[in-house]
């Protein structure tokens, strides 16, 4: 059922999106004023912009957003591409029993330890400006990651077969090594954000919002799912953050 509602959000989202920008293409005047003369810095605002998001590197992650107008519009298309690495040497340790998943850790965090991490991700949002000078905007879209961890410890579960016509049920251990834990996450995202107006090419940028995440992962092993903001949950997520960049024609 989850799996379900999920998809069904992303269809809609994939949906606004694109009925959203086919609707603007078609725009060449800014469509929600009547203004003889165009705001102040309509005619200057930049074409294209390439920016970071220095907040990702707490969540080990490397985020580059690409970002162009749809013509004269206040609409735009944002690509977010991620890369996440990370490899941490600690003494942290996980003992799972079928679904219960529990560690002892050395040290206190907001996400599970692990040894080693990699991921990557994209971010595809739809942005667009609703106010005069074309500083406060709202944005709407999906994004897909996949995490690669490497942890230690040790896990068991149960295996059923059949033998002479009758079934047996078998519970595997597997004793304290380096096992790795693959997720796949989706989310449909949306936040509201300030971008000041400049002539200049120097972007700054601020914003809020929320996010709906959904994880796919091996359920034998550690799901990575114990808080908010750990690569396996599972669930809405306050999002806020900065990015810095620049513009070109």
């Amino acid at each position: 059922m989850s799996r379900n509602l999920i998809f069904l959000l992303l269809a809609t989202c994939v949906s606004s999106l694109f009925a959203q920008v086919q609707e603007n293409d078609s725009k060449v005047q800014y469509p929600d004023y009547n203004f003889d003369v165009p705001p102040r810095y309509l005619s200057t605002q930049k074409k294209y912009t390439f920016a970071i998001q220095p907040f990702q590197w707490f969540n080990w992650g490397w985020r580059f957003d690409f970002e162009m107008r749809l013509g004269d519009s206040p609409g735009w298309l944002q690509f977010g591409p991620t890369v996440y690495s990370a490899t941490k040497s600690n003494n942290s340790l996980y003992y799972g029993d079928m679904s219960k998943v529990w560690y002892y850790d050395d040290h206190e965090g907001i996400r599970e330890p692990f040894t080693k991490l990699n991921g990557a991700g994209i971010d595809i949002n739809y942005k667009r400006f609703f106010d005069p000078n074309r500083s406060v905007y709202y944005a709407a879209g999906i994004s897909y990651a996949r995490f690669n961890i490497d942890y230690m410890g040790s896990y068991g579960k149960w295996n059923d077969y059949i033998e002479d016509g009758l079934l047996y049920h078998e519970y595997i251990f597997y004793p304290e090594d380096t096992y790795t834990q693959h997720i796949n996450r989706m989310s449909v995202n949306q936040y509201i954000g300030f971008q000041p107006a400049s002539r200049h090419a120097f972007l700054f940028d601020m914003f809020i919002g929320i996010s709906y995440r959904h994880a796919f992962s091996d359920k034998d092993k550690n799901q990575f799912d114990n808080y908010t903001y750990s690569y396996g949950f599972t669930g809405f997520v306050f999002t806020t953050g900065i990015r810095f960049g620049f513009g070109i024609k």
